[in-house]
This record gives C-alpha cells, structure tokens and sequence, in this order.
C-alpha cells in the first residue's frame, strides 16, 4: 500500500502503464503528465493504490476508490496494470488478495473495461468478475465503450 508521499511512484508506473497500453483506460499519457504534485497527492485522498513488486522492480498497480453514490461495502477498481512481461503470472491475483486484505469490508469490486480490450476482460472473468449488463460511452469521440464488471466476495472467515 502507498502513502502520499509515494505520488512520484504512483506518476511513474502510471505514465508507464500510458505508454504500454494507450488503448486500454480512458486517461490518456499527455493528460496524465501534465497533473501536479498536487493532483497526484489528490488521488491519495479518494482511494488507496497498490503496487505488486517483484525485488525492487514494480510489475503491477491498482486503485481501489470508495465511490460516494455506491453502498459503503462497494469499491471501485481503476488504474490497472501488470508490467506486460508479467502478465499470466498471477500478480492481478495477488493484487485483488492484497485488497481484500487491506479492505475486509468490501463486499463488491466494481471496474469498467474498455470493450475493445479483451485480454483484459478475459483476465478479470478468469477472476471471478462477470458483466452487469452495464455500459456506458466514452467521452473522448472515439466512439469506444466501457463494460462494467463486478465480483462479489465472500466474508472473511
């Protein structure tokens, strides 16, 4: 789990998630570059990033955000990304371990994948997540859309 302070981190391996895979988030790597420390602090304050490692060398990350309008046992995950030479090793697993974790509450995870990325939804249905049903279209005119998927969790015993 990182702290504010880690927001140079949290910068670095997202542009570099920007860079690998432009295609798969709606942020793209120009917007991104251009937040201040402060936006970067900001994002400290509305949800808790995860990083996987493998040494010293960061190979995944994760956003885990609190939505207002949704119940309080609910999560939202955004900003996923393993480094590609880790992908199919695990570490989105241990990534959603760690969460739940760090967050015994949360009952729901909640994320929207772009429909055109489908190694990433395949991923996610491979870890339980299915579809709501739920879409919505992207804001940036290039007439992509967003699928919502959700995973429930059992209480921890």
């Amino acid at each position: 789990m990182l702290a504010a302070d880690d927001w140079e981190t949290v910068r670095d391996v997202r542009l570099q998630a920007l860079k690998d895979s432009p295609t798969a988030y709606i942020s793209n790597y120009e917007a991104a570059a251009a937040r201040t420390e402060a936006d970067w602090r900001q994002t400290f304050t509305d949800g808790l990033w995860i990083v996987a490692q493998r040494g010293r060398r960061i190979i995944g990350l994760a956003r885990s955000l609190r939505v207002t309008d949704r119940p309080a046992d609910e999560r939202h995950l955004e900003s996923i990304w393993v480094d590609p030479r880790y992908r199919r090793s695990g570490v989105m697993r241990a990534i959603l371990r760690c969460l739940a974790e760090l967050e015994p509450e949360v009952r729901e995870w909640l994320l929207w994948v772009v429909d055109r990325n489908v190694d990433a939804r395949t991923v996610y249905e491979r870890l339980g997540f299915q579809a709501t049903g739920e879409r919505q279209l992207l804001d940036d005119d290039s007439g992509r859309t967003e699928l919502r998927l959700r995973r429930r969790t059992l209480p921890v015993p």
